[in-house]
């Protein structure tokens, strides 16, 4: 067995808490580890947790149970090596996984810190995504965190905006283009309209704190209305 290999039978055995010297073994091997960190982001082939015999006992529990420690670890490990090979494979994790999964949590989390190198992957991505989905939502928080600044990142927050209103709020706001402004305006100006089927005024105070936050000056017409709408 190589050295990689035993160091990952070992991160299938820990729980919550990854030794730290366990971690600094497997992200010395660099470009290495990839592959084998990624086998435990495959769910196929996976033990039963109730099988005893197919599942390796917990170092922190004593109990046998699937990898999902090991593969939250995975995630954090694999972040901290950034190699772009492993970019794809966590996004086809992102997409099979159940929105209420932790991995789920964990990639949109970590993925920002492959920067650059994710963005075009992320776009690809989304583009085969339905819009105002959760999914569509993830792959735009995502985008919101890189610290790029691409036009095409730019209009799937937008078009977020227009599905999920403080969703794409808030990562209008971490994304920090002064060009939203504009359309956040658009939308605070239909979330205090009395019309029928306005945009729904629980998303009003991001709504405004987004806009404020890039630099926008709301008009005095349009602060009165706010401040006297209903609360949500």
């Amino acid at each position: 067995m190589s050295a990689g290999s035993t160091l990952l039978e070992e991160l299938r055995r820990v729980g919550s808490d990854l030794p730290a010297r366990l971690a600094e073994r497997i992200t010395a091997l660099g470009r290495e580890a990839t592959p084998l960190l990624l086998t435990l982001l495959d769910t196929r082939g996976v033990a039963d947790p109730n099988d005893a015999a197919g599942a390796d006992a917990c170092a922190e529990c004593g109990m046998p149970h699937e990898d999902e420690w090991a593969r939250l670890h995975a995630i954090d490990l694999l972040s901290e090596i950034r190699d772009p090979a492993a970019i794809e494979a966590l996004l086809r994790t992102l997409h099979n996984a159940s929105p209420d999964d932790p991995l789920c949590d964990k990639i949109v989390e970590r993925l920002p810190l492959f920067g650059d190198a994710a963005m075009e992957p992320i776009l690809g991505a989304l583009a085969r995504t339905s819009e105002g989905t959760a999914s569509a939502e993830a792959l735009c928080c995502i985008l919101s965190a890189l610290g790029v600044r691409d036009d095409r990142i730019l209009q799937a927050l937008l078009a977020l905006l227009i599905a999920r209103p403080r969703a794409g709020a808030v990562y209008l706001s971490e994304y920090g283009d002064p060009a939203a402004c504009p359309a956040l305006l658009d939308v605070i100006v239909a979330s205090i309209s009395d019309e029928e089927g306005a945009t729904d005024r629980a998303a009003l105070p991001d709504l405004v704190d987004a806009f404020t936050s890039l630099g926008g000056e709301l008009p005095v017409s349009i602060r009165a209305k706010i401040d006297a709408a209903p609360e949500p």
